[in-house]
């Protein structure tokens, strides 16, 4: 069975915690049935062989050749005795539990030899209803020494069984209540672990998310406080990597500015020209050093930002520039972003089409909650076993991506931290026609103004 175990932790809870519970029920009602048929059958016991005592105290104080006679002129017809010395036609399963009760209940003088107490088939010999009887009968032996076989013929009356249809009717309503009480209780369990889990996932969209609540019971506000407290780890350590990111390439800014300076004075004119492209690369992987550093901080607060313009505002200002550029889209698409930000990676996104793919077709489509931005080129695309390294810092494809063509190694890492801190994503795609496709998702602003 693929479906079990059930792989929400939910649904393992509540199946065990029902079955629990149900099971639990199930044997208490058993065990309480049985109890109850074993008192019933005591308190039966007794009240029949107080009935058969009282019934034996009469013939005890007859004559015993009265006896027979008395028994046969009886009215109801319902009580039969037979001498002791003659054999009864069917044996019975004698009972020591009704036997000891009825001891108890004749008292001294008459003893109680053997008794029974069944449910007897009794089939007439004219093919009639074969009905059940109950039967009650003992070997007795009374005081003056004569033994006889006494038995008493009832009707059977069935105990009382619920109808079929009520009882799984009621069946059935302990169960759905069953069910909703166990559900609610794990819903009531399993929040706090989702309160963590949600937690996470916004730490992990924005850092400077706030903390969480740390309330609840006791094992809930240590987790809550433990996972503040790695929280906060985290932050420090990303602050810190994001500072010292930006210190060193600003400070590499002044000593490059002093060499560019001192190079104009350099005579060897080649020399001089591969010192100032030298000098000019660094110059290059500085600024996209302090471009990854403020890539990584989120403080900016999102506005509401039209996707669609944006795309078409950037695909004309390639076009001007002699690229060959088209949008297709919708004239209107709302997203809560950074705009710089945006205007950053998108900008990004299309020149690196343009320059490794020779053309950028830019289309913008709807796909559920979110923007779909699908950024086509013409070019070789990246092997597939490179797609999700190229997006790493500082890597770069020795073919067609080097240091000759200008690449860093940092454009698309800079435009996946700058998505990642606007709840968006960046992957890449290799066409099966030809080329790269870069898609962004972006989640759609609603009409309150929220993603």
């Amino acid at each position: 069975m693929p479906w079990f175990p059930p792989r929400s932790l939910a649904v393992r809870l509540f199946l065990l915690l029902l079955g629990g519970v149900l099971a639990a029920v199930s044997t208490t009602t058993a065990l309480a049935i049985h109890e109850r048929e074993r008192i019933v059958q005591s308190f039966r016991d007794q009240a029949t062989a107080d009935r058969v005592a009282d019934f034996l105290h009469l013939l005890a104080a007859l004559p015993p050749g009265e006896r027979f006679a008395t028994v046969r002129a009886l009215p109801s017809g319902l009580w039969r005795i037979d001498p002791g010395d003659r054999p009864h036609a069917v044996p019975q399963p004698f009972s020591p539990t009704f036997t000891l009760a009825l001891e108890e209940a004749v008292g001294t003088g008459i003893q109680i030899e053997d008794a029974w107490r069944v449910i007897r088939q009794d089939c007439e010999d004219d093919g009639g209803p074969c009905l059940p009887k109950r039967v009650i009968g003992a070997w007795v032996r009374f005081p003056d020494g004569q033994r006889v076989h006494v038995e008493g013929i009832r009707d059977y009356s069935p105990p009382y069984l619920p109808q079929g249809a009520q009882f799984a009717i009621n069946l059935s309503l302990l169960a759905a209540f069953l069910a909703v009480m166990a559900w609610f209780a794990v819903r009531l369990v399993l929040e706090p672990l989702r309160s963590l889990s949600q937690a996470a996932e916004a730490f992990g969209r924005d850092p400077d998310h706030p903390p969480m609540d740390e309330s609840g019971p006791s094992e809930v506000r240590q987790a809550a406080r433990t996972f503040n407290q790695m929280r906060e780890r985290l932050r420090a350590h990303i602050q810190e990597r994001t500072h010292i990111l930006a210190a060193v390439t600003h400070d590499l800014k002044t000593p490059l500015t002093r060499m560019r300076l001192r190079l104009e004075q350099c005579e060897d004119e080649p020399l001089r020209a591969r010192l100032v492209e030298d000098v000019e690369a660094m110059r290059t992987l500085v600024a996209e050093g302090l471009e990854l550093a403020r890539s990584l901080d989120t403080g900016q607060a999102p506005q509401a930002v039209d996707l669609a313009a944006l795309l078409g505002s950037l695909c004309d200002d390639a076009q001007d520039a002699g690229g060959d550029t088209r949008y297709l889209g919708p004239e209107t698409a709302l997203v809560a972003g950074r705009p710089e930000a945006l205007r950053r990676v998108f900008l990004n996104l299309i020149d690196n089409a343009l320059k490794y793919g020779g053309v950028a077709a830019v289309g913008l489509e709807r796909a559920g909650a979110d923007w779909l931005v699908r950024i086509k080129d013409a070019g070789n695309g990246i092997p597939e076993r490179h797609l999700a390294e190229v997006m790493q810092p500082f890597f770069r494809l020795e073919t067609s991506r080097s240091r000759e063509t200008g690449g860093t190694g940092l454009g698309l890492s800079i435009a996946a931290n700058l998505l990642a801190a606007q709840n968006g994503i960046l992957t890449l795609h290799n066409r099966p026609e030809g080329g790269l496709e870069a898609r962004v998702r972006l989640p759609a602003l609603k009409g309150n103004g929220k993603p």
